[in-house]
């Protein structure tokens, strides 16, 4: 008979440290999800995952869809044949090819290398090997165009070299971390990478189980499993798109000790002077670095604004900054209604956002009512407050871009404009006296990740799932429309994509996708892009545009502007179709266009 768990599957599912429960547990989730995903998949994104593993990844692919369904996925998982994960893939007819899958996981271990090194070799001798290693890797990404989160080479439980086996160029463990950054350094952007040293730290001794491998071929223990699932879930989501954005932070007994309403700027507990106080500033340099790489602070908290804002104004010991903040709120409302207004504001899903408090009740009032926020309760010592949020893995990066970086900025300008927006009794002369400007971007390889990143992220503003390697855009490019924006308060980045057909077909002009950033929704730029739409459709001669657009449950605003744009359901219930000229009352956008798209149509496949 099963054992029934203390939580449902439904709470956790929402549980930010699912990654935290008991391997039986979770073997017990993944069972029940599997018979209730075929009726519960509807508006969940879903995946064809590949498993390419150098081990048996039953154990592994058993709890995969659990993980990946915890961060937006309804996943269809294949295993690679044990010892076939490499020559399946450089084999063109093999079943790998035939699954077509949208995502792969390259999984090798220590057992996998190839070249390796004596005791006594030398460093020369060591990056020629090094060399030959990677060769196979180069092989393998070369033939695979869709997203792959691939494990680094994992330490193995033996040390040749003993205490020195890291340190000096003979050792096996020297030759692992060579290998993985030489790995990392030259792997396409399409590559992700999960660090599986830092992993083995995490789970401690019981990361090798050297009697499981004999048994069953899997080289890590069971206890592992669950650190190991949430890893590559967690990179999968931030490769498809779907990684969370935003962390909204309580302030009193989460920034700081105390109650900064009760005690004054000299009560609370901030600084080097008590663990306590060190351990809140050491807490403040954690989410610094997290607002650095771009994931955008909030605050909600129940206070006076004026006496909440004391600390970082005023308090030496302070670490986070106003300025670090993308919003501000501070008032005795309800923090659900206030969490509501954060995500209104900022032009994001409730999906995409953190909460962190150190009150249960707040805690439950979230979870009960905005159930797609990942809610964190903070409770005892502050200590361990970076390490439980880093645990849950909210925010994996993949890499970094100049957009990722100034997130935060922008985001507290899209406050200013927003708030503006609302004050203005004149919305037309607001938003022209922002002087907007819309470059037409190139493709190009300082812009083609980002370009690859953007059509994989959206989900507010996305015509439907399908999205594109940067090898794929690379081969796109005549065809790939990108759009950076800019007004007198800031550069946005590129913000717009869009990909059409080369191959025209009965007269039409066939719009793959189009996806654009929440930061500039109601900026007008949608009006604009289709100006270029039609003016490309009118260029190429060709009469009319069509797009595909599926409702996600997430993206129901562009139903609504294919409207205003005069788009009418085609032959089928996702199709759409337009003239050029049919814009049914659309309203001025005031965006002064920098550029031409695209730069010329001699390399159109559409010249006429």
């Amino acid at each position: 008979m099963e054992v029934t768990s203390t939580i449902s599957l439904e709470d956790a599912l929402r549980d930010p440290l699912l990654g935290k429960q008991p391997v039986e547990t979770l073997q017990r989730f993944a069972k029940r999800l599997t018979k209730l995903q075929a009726k519960d998949s509807e508006n969940v994104r879903a995946a064809k995952i590949g498993i390419q593993g150098g081990f048996t990844v039953d154990f592994l692919s058993e709890l995969m869809p659990l993980f990946l369904r915890h961060r937006g996925l309804h996943a269809t998982i294949r295993n690679a044949p044990y010892g076939a994960f490499q020559t399946e893939i450089l084999d063109a007819s093999s079943a790998f090819w035939e699954f077509n899958a949208d995502l792969v996981f390259l999984l090798p271990t220590s057992r996998d290398l190839q070249h390796l090194p004596q005791p006594t070799s030398d460093e020369k001798t060591i990056d020629a090997l090094v060399k030959a290693e990677l060769r196979i890797w180069h092989s393998l990404w070369e033939r695979l165009e869709m997203p792959v989160v691939q494990f680094t080479i994992a330490p193995g439980s033996t040390r040749s070299l003993g205490e020195a086996d890291g340190l000096y160029p003979g050792g096996e463990l020297h030759y692992i971390r060579e290998v993985n950054r030489r790995l990392v350094r030259e792997a396409p952007s399409h590559v992700s990478f999960v660090d599986t040293e830092r992993l083995a730290i995490q789970v401690g001794p019981g990361w090798h189980d050297e009697r499981l491998y004999r048994l069953a071929k899997q080289p890590f223990s069971m206890e592992a499993l669950p650190t190991i699932a949430n890893a590559l879930a967690a990179t999968a989501a931030a490769a498809l798109g779907l990684s969370r954005k935003a962390l909204i932070l309580d302030l009193d007994n989460t920034l700081w000790g105390g109650e900064i309403g009760d005690s004054g700027l000299d009560g609370i507990a901030l600084g080097p002077e008590t663990a306590e106080g060190e351990s809140f500033v050491a807490f403040q340099k954690y989410l610094k670095a997290l607002s650095c790489r771009g994931i955008v602070l909030c605050v909600c908290s129940k206070n006076n604004e004026r006496i909440a804002r004391e600390p970082f104004e005023n308090h030496g010991a302070m670490i986070l900054r106003l300025e670090d903040f993308a919003e501000f709120c501070a008032n005795f409302d309800d923090k659900a209604s206030n969490i509501r207004a954060i995500a209104k504001k900022l032009n994001l899903g409730l999906d995409a956002f953190v909460f962190l408090d150190d009150s249960p009740v707040e805690c439950a009032l979230v979870r009960e009512n905005l159930p797609h926020v990942w809610t964190l309760q903070l409770a005892g010592d502050p200590s361990g407050f970076a390490s439980l949020l880093d645990c849950a893995m909210a925010f994996p990066t993949r890499h970094l871009s100049a957009e990722d970086v100034n997130r935060t900025e922008s985001y507290r300008k899209l406050g200013e404009v927003n708030s503006g927006m609302q004050q203005a009794t004149d919305i037309d002369s607001f938003l022209q006296g922002l002087s907007p400007t819309a470059v037409i971007e190139s493709v190009r390889e300082d812009t083609i990740e980002r370009i690859s990143q953007l059509i994989g992220k959206t989900n507010q503003f996305k015509l439907n799932p399908t999205t594109y390697s940067t090898a794929e855009i690379r081969d796109l490019a005549d065809h790939v429309l990108a759009i950076r924006f800019k007004d007198r308060l800031q550069d946005y980045g590129i913000v717009a994509v869009a990909v059409t057909d080369p191959e025209a077909a009965e007269g039409v002009l066939t719009i793959r996708n189009w996806v654009m950033s929440c930061r500039v929704f109601s900026r007008r730029l949608e009006f604009l892009t289709f100006e270029l739409f039609s003016e490309r459709a009118c260029a190429l001669n060709l009469p009319r545009l069509r797009l595909e657009y599926r409702d996600s449950g997430r993206n129901g605003l562009v139903g609504e502007l294919l409207t205003k744009l005069g788009f009418e359901r085609g032959m089928s219930e996702e199709e759409f179709l337009s003239t050029p000229t049919d814009i049914k009352g659309t309203p001025p956008h005031y965006i002064e266009r920098i550029g031409t798209w695209p730069q010329s149509y001699e390399n159109s496949s559409h010249k006429k």
